[in-house]
């Protein structure tokens, strides 16, 4: 990776996509429909990549194909197959291709509250499936090129997790295009038995995700998926409209259904956040079990882990990436630091330390407007561990302590000795009518904790809540 690829994604911001094209319309000639089929098997395998891999759970992945099964049953939709992936990333989106491939993250499933909720997002998709929306957009070659050329420039090919969710890179859909959708979904929630309300539910509950996740990181990186995210100006409207759609249906008399209850139980255990393989964020301190590696950031900086990157965003926009990158098994960490990996900049105050009782390299740079140090640490043989920290020229010498703190506070962590598990949704019944705050000290919850206790559910610190109603928990599992 270039210099100019290593440091760019400091001052870079992207933004999020709904769906992915998989081609033209499979109407065409054989030898396009060929084309099309590799080009969905391509943007199929980048999903992929980008989205940590299939979740491996098959009673889940059973029980929402069972779902799309139900919706597919109505309105004619039966006559395309699709096919489900249920992908391994905590980023809430879901997507669809032309050939009827239909994609939701666990991070989606967290999300939402019951079945009728998950039939609004996949019948969402699924209304753009079936209304052509995708066919109708530039074909996935070029988006797949574009999005390996620039963004393969600007932060690396090896840091694209998670990035096709919100890169503005991929064009989403027009807003008549989402209203239709909208519209579609509601038709087909109403047809299929539920509650075609949870449409402008799951709107409210996405503006609320992307409400969280920009307060969070005070930034515009973290964005939700164009299609349900309050990044388009209309998503309140967009809620209101399919709201009032719902309530002028003609409805049978039967009962809409919600089936809380059976969504809560598949859903029991699910993992939330990132998996053993990314490492975990808990508080300031980030802890990487496989990898064996640890490091602490100031309280002051929050963290974020995105594919195998992981982001510390501080006070007064100071910035900071740390990754792991292969090198020579030979190679020294200055050595690394001063012709590998930033050898063509200009550099000053290049120091050579230990840390943990492993060599280290730092060196300060002036690059695209920021006063940047760059530090590596050479944990084992082969394997350089990267610390990249950009600071406003303007912040001077401010946060010059904490930034040395950041780097010396790596050190190796033996897994045997590690404290730190995966987290994953655990499900409670409430046993009278309570306030959410209420439940949330019951449940011992401050901080972001809380915040997440409220998010997750799709309510308010104020709200009451009758008994037996089944709320969402965030629970720590075990470390092995």
């Amino acid at each position: 990776m270039g210099q100019g690829a290593l440091f760019a994604v400091l001052s870079t911001l992207v933004f999020s996509a709904c769906s992915l094209d998989a081609g033209r319309s499979p109407d065409m000639g054989s030898a396009s429909a060929r084309g099309i089929e590799r080009t969905a098997i391509s943007a199929h395998e980048r999903i992929l990549q980008s989205y940590g891999g299939v979740y491996e759970d098959a009673a889940l992945a059973g029980y929402v194909g069972g779902v799309i099964e139900r919706l597919a049953r109505h309105d004619g939709l039966s006559t395309r197959p699709y096919d489900l992936t249920i992908l391994n990333s905590p980023l809430a989106n879901a997507m669809a291709l032309s050939d009827g491939r239909v994609y939701l993250t666990r991070g989606m499933l967290a999300h939402l509250n019951d079945e009728a909720a998950l039939a609004a997002v996949l019948a969402h998709e699924m209304a753009h499936v079936s209304a052509g929306h995708i066919a109708s957009r530039r074909d996935v070659a070029s988006d797949i090129a574009l999005l390996d050329s620039l963004v393969g420039d600007l932060v690396g090919l090896d840091d694209r997790a998670g990035l096709l969710s919100r890169t503005g890179l991929l064009a989403g859909y027009s807003r008549l295009q989402e209203s239709d959708a909208d519209r579609l979904a509601v038709t087909y929630l109403d047809e299929a038995g539920y509650d075609p309300l949870a449409v402008s539910d799951v709107l409210a509950v996405m503006n609320a995700y992307t409400k969280y996740r920009a307060g969070q990181m005070d930034t515009a990186l973290w964005a939700a998926p164009a299609g349900w995210s309050a990044n388009h100006p209309d998503t309140q409207d967009r809620a209101r409209r399919t709201a009032e759609r719902a309530h002028g249906l003609h409805l049978s008399g039967q009962p809409k259904q919600r089936a809380q209850a059976r969504y809560m139980a598949a859903i029991n255990g699910l993992l939330y956040g990132t998996s053993k393989e990314q490492g975990f964020v808990r508080g300031n301190r980030f802890e990487h079990l496989v990898e064996g590696v640890h490091f602490e950031v100031p309280d002051t900086f929050q963290l974020f882990i995105a594919g195998d990157v992981v982001w510390a965003f501080g006070p007064d926009k100071v910035i900071a990436k740390f990754d792991r990158h292969d090198v020579e098994r030979e190679l020294g960490a200055l050595s690394y630091l001063t012709n590998d990996w930033a050898g063509s900049l200009v550099l000053q105050d290049v120091r050579q330390f230990d840390v943990d009782g492993l060599p280290g390299a730092s060196a300060w740079m002036r690059f695209q407007g920021l006063n940047t140090l760059a530090a590596v640490v050479i944990a084992r043989p082969g394997k350089a561990y990267r610390f990249l920290i950009g600071v406003p020229p303007q912040i001077g010498d401010k946060y010059h302590d904490e930034i040395q703190k950041i780097v010396t506070s790596f050190g190796l962590v033996d897994e045997k000795d590690a404290n730190t598990g995966p987290l994953q949704i655990g499900i409670l019944e409430t046993s009278g009518r309570e306030r959410m705050s209420d439940i949330a000290k019951r449940l011992q919850l401050n901080g972001e904790s809380e915040a997440l206790f409220y998010l997750i559910n799709g309510r308010q610190a104020e709200d009451q809540v009758p008994a037996g109603t089944l709320l969402k928990r965030i629970e720590e599992g075990s470390p092995r």
